[in-house]
């Protein structure tokens, strides 16, 4: 009965068979952070004027369990953060530009898309590492400022509850209850 028990244990938490084939294929997480962090940094380092931000928080997502029920560790970790400086629906190109010349031009569009009186564009770009970047400006026809959001995103990680990669690098943690962009800045808000 105790080696059932003890079977079952580490079944579910990572010990099984597919879980140990996960171990191989997975990056881990504090390489994924220091991935994500750097290209949050490098992206926040090329804007200039610099912008001010609400911090970041960290998304994991993960994998559906395995065939047999075993969990899964395999996970996609994304790390965000939004402008708060206003931005100018005038400035969002300069912004683009930016963060493409950033990339050595290794940027595509995402598209713009329209749902009411919202637009969505985004950039996408390979960041550092295996990171991939993504640069998202909502602009809307009766707003004079844009919500940018910059987002750095890896797939493969070993997964690790979100709490466990600790502080964004860029402005404080996100608490769900950030206003509309409120920094005005000579450049980027006329």
């Amino acid at each position: 009965m105790v080696v059932l028990a003890v079977g079952t244990g580490l079944f579910y938490n990572g010990y099984g068979p597919m879980a140990l084939m996960d171990r191989d294929s997975t990056r881990s997480a504090s390489e994924t952070k220091g991935q994500l962090d750097d290209t949050l940094r490098a992206a926040s380092d090329a804007i200039s004027p610099v912008l001010s931000y609400f911090g970041g928080v960290y998304v994991v997502e993960r994998a559906p369990d395995h065939a047999d029920g075993e969990p899964s560790l395999r996970s996609s970790v994304t790390a965000s953060v939004s402008v708060r400086t206003r931005v100018a629906p005038a400035k969002i190109q300069v912004l683009l530009d930016r963060l493409d010349q950033l990339w050595g031009g290794h940027c595509r569009s995402g598209g713009s898309s329209e749902a009411g009186a919202k637009r969505y564009t985004d950039l996408n770009c390979s960041g550092r590492g295996e990171a991939l970047f993504t640069l998202s400006v909502v602009s809307s026809t009766t707003d004079s400022t844009v919500q940018v959001l910059m987002s750095a995103e890896a797939s493969g990680v070993r997964y690790q509850p979100a709490e466990g990669y600790g502080e964004s690098p860029v402005g404080p943690r996100l608490t769900g209850h950030e206003p509309a962009p409120d920094v005005d800045d000579p450049y980027w808000s006329h």
